[in-house]
């Protein structure tokens, strides 16, 4: 069941996690696209606007270089047109000034009907017929043109066939302009950008995969020691339960065997009926009581109790059983001790405190109860001597049936719920309970309460 409920934590979890980084790297794509376009764009209207002759007061030939003595120098490489180019643009786009550094591309100047008047190349060479094709296909089409306030229009494009992106503009002279850009420069970082987003998207997965499962065990790991604690639980109340019905119904089968006798004569099974049906009343009250306590049930304590009445009726209670079991039971209650709480259940705290302490001393052994106050603390303290109790029993002392494998054998009577309902009871008046055991100082259960 823990291990199915592991599975599905893990698969909920990672459901929800690539569908998150699944939409972060879509937005980031689909902006990152948006963005590479723009720049696109941009870059074509920077060209359309220096075929157009509109930086004509603010442009430098590309191929020039400067001299030493601040007078420039006019270098035309072979094979490469001389080309304008804003300073800005350069210096913003390219960074450089090198034909080609940011989209190959190639410009058209055209008059009214279409005919080829200026073609610019920049590292981009077109078939005229090509062009004259693709050009007629855009000025003979409606779709995608865009009227400027200045009464231009311009369309800005992609055509699949030729795989370029165009931008086409009717001028104010009379004239048309386009621009064809190489758009492998855009797919090639586009293809880039997915294959990086990939990788990250497979390596993220993996990285969570790997968190999410240490995460299902840390998560789950309280579930799982409760399911377990709630089979034992159920399976020793189980056992304790029936073995009481067991005897009972044994009884009740010799009673009913011999019909003649007369009840003095059956009285042995009649009594140790009643000390097994007692024994179930108590169990059943045990388990009931720490149910409420599951649910937090119990109600809220706001009373003051006198925790010195308690101590002093307790020990004088416990004075016949610690003779008759040869134990010394000594105490040292300081007076006028007040806490917050229920005296009924701090009575069953002491009780079970000092029945363990007497029951589990041995024969002339020593049980000892401080109930005193430290600061703003009231502190109850058992101390018993006999056998200690293994570090390894230690940790499992107050859970519930648990017994340590010698001194807390069922011979010595009670269901090995004692210690979990004083815990209980403990947390209920907003205390701490802890347990010491070693030979030279024998075994101390400590209680601390908030004082009143």
């Amino acid at each position: 069941m823990i291990r199915k409920l592991r599975r599905k934590f893990v698969l909920v979890n990672m459901v929800f996690v690539c569908t998150i980084l699944l939409i972060t790297l879509g937005l980031l794509l689909g902006s990152y696209v948006r963005r590479t376009s723009q720049s696109v764009r941009f870059y074509m209207e920077s060209e359309l606007r220096r075929v157009q002759g509109q930086y004509s007061r603010n442009t430098r030939r590309i191929s020039e270089r400067e001299k030493p003595d601040g007078n420039t120098e006019e270098k035309k490489e072979s094979g490469t047109p001389i080309q304008l180019i804003p300073d800005f643009f350069l210096n913003n786009i390219t960074g450089q000034r090198t034909p080609g550094v940011f989209m190959p591309s190639i410009s058209y100047k055209l008059d009214d009907d279409g005919t080829i008047l200026e073609t610019v190349d920049r590292d981009l060479s077109m078939d005229e017929a090509a062009a004259q094709t693709l050009i007629s296909r855009i000025f003979s089409s409606d779709d995608g043109w865009e009227v400027k306030e200045d009464g231009t229009s311009f369309a800005f494009g992609y055509d699949s066939e030729y795989s370029v992106r165009y931008l086409a503009s009717h001028g104010k002279d009379g004239l048309r302009y386009v621009v064809f850009a190489d758009v492998s420069y855009e797919h090639a970082n586009v293809r880039s950008f997915i294959l990086i987003s990939l990788g990250i998207f497979v390596g993220a997965v993996l990285l969570f995969l790997l968190l999410s499962h240490y995460l299902a065990i840390w998560a789950l790991a309280p579930t799982e020691k409760a399911w377990e604690q709630q089979n034992r639980f159920v399976a020793d109340a189980s056992h304790e339960l029936k073995t009481p019905i067991t005897v009972i119904l044994a009884n009740l089968d010799i009673l009913s065997s011999h019909k003649d006798s007369t009840i003095r004569e059956q009285q042995q099974w009649i009594r140790n009926t009643r000390e097994e049906a007692i024994r179930m009343r108590d169990l059943i009250q045990d388990l009931l009581f720490l149910a409420k306590s599951d649910a937090n049930a119990l109600p809220v304590l706001n009373g003051e109790a006198d925790l010195t009445n308690c101590a002093e009726d307790r020990s004088l209670n416990f004075e016949a059983v610690a003779f008759e079991n040869d134990v010394t039971l000594e105490t040292e209650i300081e007076e006028n001790l007040k806490v917050t709480g229920s005296e009924s259940q701090l009575k069953q705290l002491l009780t079970i405190l000092l029945d363990n302490a007497v029951k589990y001393a041995g024969p002339k052994g020593q049980v000892l109860m401080k109930v005193f106050r430290k600061q703003d603390k009231v502190i109850i303290s058992v101390n018993n001597t006999g056998e200690v109790i293994s570090p390894e029993d230690l940790p499992h002392i107050f859970e519930r049936f648990y017994r340590a494998s010698k001194s807390r054998a069922r011979a010595e009577g009670g269901y090995g719920l004692g210690l979990s309902i004083a815990e209980n009871i403990v947390k209920q008046h907003k205390g701490t309970i802890t347990c010491t055991s070693s030979r030279e100082e024998g075994t101390t259960f400590r209680v601390e309460l908030p004082a009143a």
